[in-house]
Order: structure tokens, then C-alpha cells, then sequence
């Protein structure tokens, strides 16, 4: 009984000091005597050790907490483990071990099934005629959504997202023709229908950029634009400040009240503008939510708010002259009988030219580059849309 007493204890003796034998190891470089099946976190602390944590990250990459992601990283044999096969690892000896600065984690989520927002596509160059090439759309996807952060990721698109494009050019009539556009802002007033048969004696059309009230106040005036055939579209309600230092909701005041105005005194629908100072950037398309489909500056300034008289007006609304030209004038905010002395020879000069007559609908259709809803002049965003809230980023 005692031999056999003294034989189990010489064999468990002896299975303990093998199962808690050491073994050699290569960390980072330097060899480490470690206890056989030591994890390697085990083998951290023994080599002394301190990389940094990781942080824990929202689904978009955001840090929520620092330091609370992964202790470290860890490549056995050249091959990088993830976390399982840090957890799962156990030393046999021999093991080339490097040890690194933690991983960051992601939070953990959940998927959901939502819409995806539009955005809107900004343009760079600025041509006489800035307009929405495509109307904005949402679109389906599933989201991986954090449970911690609340954040979302698309991670799979079930239906294609369709963004807010907005284009801005120089209307090239693509058949060929010489053709220019005469406008006219801040009216109507006083001078309007000696405009009107000026055109009339020439058989040529303009388009005429009206103010709200004053639309409101001169409807006959609106009306013999009208009848006249030439297009009556919108200067804004007030020509106050300019429309990118407006709040978003003057901003979009100043369209739709003059739109309305315009169409209760018989101008009917245009959602086509002139910016007060021609000043309308992508912010403001931004802010605006829909309510216009075209903005048009000008080419050939007249420069006849500065009164240099009559032979001056022509000579800047003829000289370099192209087609597809648009051309400013005004009709209201002032003194314009130099402008009423210089319209029959700025017509006279430019038809000696070759040059045809157009309104800036007529213009638009000519370049199929701009769609034939915008081209229309009343083109309002479809019920199936959805106007954006943030730009893409650039890159």
C-alpha cells in the first residue's frame, strides 16, 4: 500500500510540474520564458508590455470611448489574429508572437430598413442659367444602426437613392440659329408699354423679370406682356437683400410670394427667376426646397442703371454679341428713357447681324441639355420627390 502510494504521488508529481512546465517564446523580437497554455495576455503582462487600447468606435466610425476597444493586436507566425484568436490562443512553445496597439471595436448594432435621403449635387461653373437637371428622390436600403451611438450606415441598397442635380450653362441653340435674349427687371412700370410697342414694331419678344408687388399693383401691364408674347417671369417679391444672406424661410417667401403674384395678376405659372445682383449660389438651391426650377443672370450687361446714355446702352448690349446671349436691361427702379431711345437700335444693329429674338423659355428648349419640364418655365417638383437637406461632399 505505501509503494503504491509513493507511485501515484511520484506520477501526479510528475504530470503537474509537465502540464505547469515552461516554454520559450519570441516576443516582439526577444526571446520569453512563459508557462506552457499561457494566454496571450498572460504573455503581455510577463514581457511588461503597454500598448495602447483601442477605442471604441460607432458604426460610422466615430469614437464613442476611448481606450475601451481591443488591449492590443497580436500576429503569431506572421498570421494576424482577430479577436477570437486572441481569445482562443494558449502558448506551446516556440510561437513567434508580435504584440501591437489595440484595435479599435465597433458598438454593436442592429439592421433596420429605411429611406435614404437624397442629397444634392452641387455645380462648380456658373453659366446665365443655373437649373435642376434632376429632381431629387429617396431611395430604400437596410442600415446597420449602433446600438450605443443611435448612428446609421447603409449597408445594403435595396432601391437607388436619386439625388438633386443642379446644373448651370450658357444655352447654346443647338439647331444653329443666331438668336439673343432682350430682358427687362424690376418692373412693370411706367415705361413697360412703351417697351411692348417697340417690340411689337420689330415683331420680336423679350422676357420681362417682374416684382411681386409691383405685378400686383399693374395687372393690365402683366397681362399685355402676356398678349404681347413675350414671357413674364419673377424678380423676387421685395429686390431686398440678397437672397444667399436670407434665412431659408425669407429666402423661400421672397420666390413663392412673388410667384403667386405674378400668376394673380395674370402672368400665369413661371417658377423661372432673376436673382436680385444675380446673386443665387448652391446654398441657396439648398434653401430654396423646391420652390424654383431656373435661375438666369445675363451675359451682356446694358449697364443702364448708371444713365451713360443711349449710344453707350447699345454699344454694351450689341458688342460681342453671341448666340444664345441674354441680355440686361431694365424696366422699373428708375429713369429709363436712355433704355427706350436705345432698344430700336440695339434691335436694328443686332438683326443686321443675323440675330432672331427669343424669350428665355424659348432659349432653354433649345438646348436639350436642359429638360423640357425646366425649358417650360412653370416646371414644379414632382409629388414622388423629396427636396434634400445636405450637399454631397466634395472630394
Amino acid at each position: 500500500m505505501v509503494a503504491l502510494l509513493v507511485l501515484v504521488a511520484f506520477f501526479a508529481g510528475g504530470a503537474y510540474l509537465w502540464l505547469n512546465r515552461s516554454v520559450n517564446v519570441n516576443v516582439n523580437g526577444s526571446h520569453l520564458e512563459v508557462k506552457i497554455d499561457s494566454t496571450l495576455a498572460d504573455i503581455v503582462e510577463a514581457k511588461g508590455l503597454e500598448p495602447a487600447p483601442g477605442d471604441l468606435v460607432s458604426v460610422s466610425g466615430n469614437v464613442l470611448e476611448e481606450g475601451k476597444g481591443a488591449p492590443f493586436s497580436a500576429t503569431v507566425g506572421g498570421q494576424e489574429l482577430d479577436a477570437a484568436g486572441i481569445d482562443a490562443f494558449r502558448a506551446k512553445g516556440n510561437e513567434n508572437i508580435t504584440i501591437g496597439d489595440g484595435a479599435d471595436l465597433t458598438e454593436s448594432s442592429h439592421e433596420e430598413e429605411r429611406e435614404t435621403q437624397p442629397k444634392m449635387e452641387p455645380y462648380e461653373r456658373i453659366g446665365a442659367v443655373t437649373y435642376v437637371a434632376q429632381w431629387p428622390k429617396a431611395g430604400k436600403g437596410i442600415y446597420a444602426v449602433g446600438d450605443v451611438s443611435g448612428e446609421s450606415v447603409l449597408k445594403e441598397e435595396i432601391q437607388p437613392v436619386q439625388n438633386l442635380v443642379i446644373e448651370s450653362i450658357n444655352p447654346q441653340p443647338e439647331d444653329g440659329s443666331k438668336v439673343v435674349a432682350i430682358t427687362f427687371d424690376d418692373g412693370p412700370s411706367s415705361y413697360t408699354k412703351r417697351y411692348l410697342d417697340i417690340l411689337d414694331k420689330y415683331g420680336i419678344k423679350a422676357t420681362f423679370f417682374c416684382l411681386g408687388p409691383a405685378a400686383e399693383s399693374n395687372p393690365e401691364l402683366i397681362q399685355a406682356i402676356k398678349n404681347q408674347g413675350s414671357q413674364v417671369a419673377s424678380h423676387t417679391k421685395t429686390h431686398g437683400d440678397p437672397l444667399s444672406k436670407l434665412d431659408p424661410e425669407t429666402l423661400r417667401s421672397e420666390i413663392t410670394d412673388a410667384f403667386t403674384s405674378i400668376e394673380g395678376a395674370g402672368g400665369g405659372a413661371t417658377t423661372v427667376i432673376r436673382p436680385p445682383y444675380g446673386d443665387f449660389n448652391n446654398d441657396t438651391w439648398l434653401n430654396s426646397n423646391g420652390t424654383l426650377s431656373a435661375s438666369v443672370i445675363w451675359n451682356l450687361d446694358s449697364e443702364d442703371w448708371t444713365l451713360p446714355g443711349a449710344d453707350a446702352i447699345v454699344s454694351n448690349c450689341t458688342n460681342g454679341a453671341y448666340s444664345g446671349a441674354i441680355i440686361l436691361m431694365h424696366d422699373g427702379g428708375g429713369n429709363r428713357d436712355q433704355d427706350l431711345e436705345a432698344l430700336p437700335k440695339i434691335i436694328e444693329n443686332l438683326q443686321g447681324k443675323g440675330y432672331k429674338f427669343v424669350t428665355i423659355n424659348e432659349l432653354m428648349a433649345m438646348d436639350s441639355r436642359i429638360p423640357e419640364d425646366v425649358a417650360s418655365g412653370n416646371a414644379t417638383m414632382p409629388e414622388d420627390c423629396v427636396w434634400p437637406t445636405e450637399m454631397v461632399e466634395s472630394e
